[in-house]
């Protein structure tokens, strides 16, 4: 008997060759990006940096940075979601909540165009911050992590509350349970397994944050390992120093990951609900008014750095943009994206079918395992471990649109497949039976059950990783060129030329780019 299931699961795994061959590719793309940070190639590691001060001060930044933005973002979105999932009354929460996602994948240069209008040495509220008030360094840091994490956990939260069943409301009002004692009994537990991995998911995020500490870090006393890691392979040249901090960025990293999670789990970027209709219980008028209070505030700080672009974008020259060739950029963004949100969604697709093929254990963790480690490995470490074990090898001026392209899918698919898997379990578990007795070929199940199933989470999926990819800095960082920009790259170089208008145009641009595709990602369910 066991040698007839051993059979069948490999007859099974010999059709999952496009699983196997996902799997290979990851584990390729790994192991060279590990090999250069191993020493393999022209240059060393610089073990010799742990001992330099100025690296000890990089390092404690970064954590700081990331452990600040982690907490602010946490206990603003804690009273915030409350109030979305139990004050039926409060207008406009479902599109509020669809803006929270736009805010979390959004293009990080598209928020730190508004913030330096807002906030910036000429900004629109700079005046009422007092002669002390500074954008660049922690506080321009902190403002744009917050804007980009406290949506997530909004959401995150929002749906924890809402999935108190009703019978628990109706039971604690019966007993007459309120006030703490039902924040205890009732909601605590509910947050209780959630909140140390959405803190921690955010610190890591922050932790490996590019884009908003490159734009807004303001020197080196506001410098994170992801920056420095830039900085030392492109402005100086330097490899042996990037190796040695991106290796502690890895090591660090995986450390983070590992820990928080392990503390929890929760559904990433879930969908939107329909609102909900069942027995809510009574609250307090002031903890009502409170919870409103903080929904029109944090609201207007999630609306202002956007809004304040609009002005500013009927200011610009749109001759000087169309000289810097600015449709071809679009074009170019657009299809890097496309390209990087296919080849994340097949990744995923495959790696999906081998891992719904594999019995549960071992070796279906494994995959799933391969599948989400890009969130351990920052984009910058296997970007620099590429770039130097191949600089030899490849003229990256000549191909390097094609790594952005490959190491953006893989910055994606944990998203991907993260969003996938719940959908593939209730495929297997609802047709495991009508397949085994219909054995339909594999081409016909795909094409006629398994992808029209599937259909509503592709779509979602799809929308995610291109809205990532469109955005992408890092990468670009790496193996971009100043010679075929892409559109994040021309709105921080028309910021860094003190060409604000024009930059807030381009990023109006970029932000109607991704809210058309997100939009499709709330609606189109057919």
């Amino acid at each position: 008997m066991l040698s007839a299931v051993n059979v069948t699961t490999a007859r099974r795994l010999g059709q999952q060759w496009p699983g196997l061959l996902s799997l290979g590719l990851i584990l390729l793309i790994s192991l060279l990006a590990f090999g250069a940070l191993a020493g393999w190639g022209r240059s060393d590691v610089a073990t010799e940096l742990w001992q330099e001060p100025w690296f000890w001060q990089l390092l404690r930044f970064s954590l700081w940075q990331a452990l600040l933005s982690a907490l602010f973002s946490v206990v603003l979105a804690l009273p915030l979601s409350r109030a979305l999932a139990l004050d039926s009354a409060l207008p406009g929460t479902e599109r509020f909540l669809s803006w929270c996602l736009l805010c979390f994948v959004m293009p990080s240069l598209i928020l730190i165009t508004g913030l330096v209008a807002l906030f910036g040495r000429s900004g629109l509220l700079t005046p009422w911050l007092g002669d002390s008030w500074r954008l660049y360094g922690l506080n321009g840091i902190l403002l744009a992590h917050v804007f980009l994490n406290l949506p997530f956990a909004v959401r995150v939260l929002t749906f924890q509350w809402r999935s108190i069943p009703p019978s628990a409301w109706k039971l604690a009002s019966q007993l007459g349970i309120t006030g703490w004692q039902r924040f205890r009994l009732v909601e605590w537990p509910v947050l209780q397994g959630v909140l140390p991995a959405v803190a921690g998911f955010i610190f890591l995020l922050c932790f490996n944050s590019f884009a908003v500490v490159l734009a807004l870090g303001g020197g080196p006393a506001a410098s994170t390992l992801e920056v420095a890691i830039y900085q030392a392979l492109k402005y100086d040249f330097n490899p042996s120093e990037a190796l040695f901090l991106a290796w502690v960025q890895l090591l660090l990293a995986g450390s983070i990951y590992l820990l928080f999670s392990r503390l929890g789990r929760f559904q990433w970027l879930a969908p939107v609900e329909a609102p909900q209709q069942h027995w809510l219980p009574r609250q307090p008028i002031w903890l009502i008014w409170g919870g409103r209070c903080t929904y029109l505030l944090i609201g207007l700080f999630l609306m202002l750095p956007v809004w304040v672009l609009v002005p500013l974008a009927f200011r610009a020259d749109i001759g000087f943009l169309l000289q810097t060739g600015l449709p071809g950029i679009i074009g170019r963004s657009l299809l890097l994206a496309c390209g990087a949100a296919l080849l994340s969604l097949l990744l995923s697709l495959s790696l999906l079918s081998l891992w719904r093929a594999l019995p549960q254990g071992f070796w279906r963790q494994g995959v799933a395992a391969v599948a989400l480690y890009p969130l351990i490995v920052p984009a910058m470490v296997l970007s620099v471990g590429l770039y130097i074990l191949l600089m030899p090898h490849l003229d990256w001026q000549l191909w390097g649109w094609l790594a952005i392209m490959l190491i953006n899918a893989l910055i994606a698919l944990p998203f991907a497949f993260q969003q996938l898997r719940p959908a593939v379990s209730n495929y297997q578990a609802s047709y495991a039976r009508l397949l085994a007795d219909l054995h339909p070929g594999r081409l016909t199940e795909w094409r006629l059950i398994y992808l029209p199933y599937l259909r509503p989470a592709l779509q979602r999926v799809l929308a995610i990783c291109f809205v990532l990819a469109l955005g992408d800095m890092s990468v670009f960082a790496i193996f971009g060129s100043d010679a075929w920009r892409t559109l994040p790259w021309l709105i921080y170089s028309l910021a860094g030329s003190y060409r604000v208008a024009e930059a807030a145009l381009a990023s109006l641009m970029l932000l109607f780019l991704a809210f058309a595709v997100l939009r499709w990602l709330e609606t189109r369910h057919a």
